[in-house]
């Protein structure tokens, strides 16, 4: 593939993907379900995600970063961080926070542990 072809993809799935977040961050988030391991099952547009829930009983800078985690990923914005939000050539709804915010999943998981709180790792 030549250079202004492979240019031209680039721009087709830049474009691409601006389509689908701007119909993310157009549509108001449903709530679909509550998993039997308890995580809520949300609907925004194109894209179905599963978010934990923000466990009361739960240090409280372990419920700030679950809570900034769930606003990151319903809203595209991270209250805690200027985070990138894309969506793959694939359809995939990625979010991608700083190095050192709590909401970034694995200081999320490293942070939980740390307080004995078991953590369900998703593949």
């Amino acid at each position: 593939m030549n250079g202004r072809k492979a240019k031209q993809r680039r721009r087709r799935e830049a474009e691409h993907s601006a389509r689908l977040l701007a119909a993310i961050r157009a549509a108001v988030p449903v709530l679909l379900c509550t998993t039997p391991d308890g995580d809520e099952v949300w609907q925004r547009g194109p894209v179905t995600m599963a978010v934990p829930v923000v466990p009361l009983d739960a240090p409280t800078e372990l419920q700030q970063a679950v809570t900034a985690y769930r606003m990151a990923t319903l809203t595209t914005d991270c209250p805690r961080c200027d985070n990138d939000v894309w969506v793959t050539v694939s359809g995939e709804y990625r979010l991608r926070h700083e190095g050192a915010c709590p909401a970034d999943p694995e200081r999320l998981i490293v942070l939980a542990e740390g307080f004995g709180v078991e953590v369900r790792r998703r593949s």
